[in-house]
C-alpha cells in the first residue's frame, strides 16, 4: 500500500506527491508562490522548510532560470521533495536535508529570494500530533522559531526579499524579532472571506537601516460564495 497519493499542482502542470496519512500541503504554497508570479530570472531562492516542495516545485517551474534551494529536515518529506522534483524534470531544483534552525554559514547574504512558512502552533500551548510528518510541519518551540526567523533574515543578501506566512495570533512575536534584525516589514493581514477577522498573515521582509513596518492591503481567500478569490484563481495556474 502507498504512504503517499499523487496529486497536482498549477492546474495538472506539476506532479506532487505528498504523504497520505501526514502533513497535507494547504493554501498556503499557493499564496507565498503568487507572491512573483511573473518569470524572474537568475536570481538564487531559497525555500527554508520545504516539506514536500509544493513552494520551490511551483517556484522553479515558473522561473526556470533561477536556482531554487529549498532545505528540509524530515526524512520523508525529503525524500518525497527530491522525488517531486525528478518526476517533474526540474534542473534548477536542489533540495538539502537541513535543520533550519541551525545556521549554514555558507548561504549568509547569499539569496535574493526567500519563502518560508514556519510552524504555526507553539508545541507547549497545544495538544501536539504524535505523527512525525504532521509534527515536523505544525509544531516547533519558541526557541526554535527565532532561530528560524533570525536565520532567514541573515541568508538573505542585503537588497533581497523573503515572504513568510504564518498565524496572526503569533504576529508580535515576530515582529518583536525582526525590530531586532532591523528589517523592513510589510504587513498582509490573510481573510478567508472580506471583512473576517484574519487567522493568518502574511510578512514581506527586507533588511533595513532601521525597523519599519507598514500595512499592507489585505489578501482575501474566498468570495461569499465560497469559491476562490480571483487572485487566488490566478494563482493555482
Amino acid at each position: 500500500m502507498s504512504l503517499y497519493t499523487k496529486d497536482y499542482l498549477l492546474d495538472g502542470k506539476l506532479l506532487y506527491y505528498q504523504p497520505k496519512n501526514g502533513y497535507r500541503s494547504g493554501i498556503e504554497p499557493i499564496i507565498l508562490s503568487g507572491q512573483i508570479y511573473s518569470s524572474i530570472s537568475k536570481k538564487n531562492i531559497l525555500d527554508m522548510g520545504a516539506g514536500c516542495g509544493p513552494i520551490s516545485l511551483i517556484i522553479s517551474y515558473r522561473n526556470p532560470n533561477s536556482s531554487v534551494i529549498g532545505f528540509e529536515k524530515n526524512d520523508y518529506h525529503f525524500e518525497l521533495a527530491n522525488k517531486n522534483k525528478n518526476e517533474n524534470k526540474l534542473s534548477n531544483l536542489e533540495y538539502f536535508q537541513k535543520d533550519v534552525c541551525k545556521l549554514d554559514e555558507n548561504f549568509l547574504s547569499y539569496f535574493d529570494l526567500i519563502f518560508t512558512n514556519p510552524p504555526f502552533f507553539f508545541e507547549d500551548s497545544v495538544i501536539t500530533s504524535k505523527n512525525e510528518s504532521i509534527y515536523d510541519a505544525k509544531y516547533t518551540s519558541k526557541e526554535k522559531a527565532e532561530l528560524w526567523i533570525t536565520n532567514m533574515v541573515k541568508y538573505l543578501k542585503p537588497e533581497g526579499k523573503a515572504y513568510l506566512i504564518n498565524r496572526y495570533e503569533n504576529l508580535s512575536f515576530m515582529l518583536d524579532l525582526l525590530k531586532i534584525n532591523k528589517c523592513y516589514v510589510g504587513i498582509t493581514p490573510l481573510l478567508s472571506f472580506k471583512g473576517s477577522t484574519p487567522k493568518n498573515i502574511l510578512l514581506s521582509v527586507n533588511k533595513h537601516e532601521k525597523y519599519v513596518e507598514k500595512k499592507e492591503n489585505e489578501i482575501i481567500i474566498h468570495t461569499n460564495s465560497s469559491a476562490y478569490s480571483k487572485d487566488i484563481k490566478n494563482w493555482f495556474k
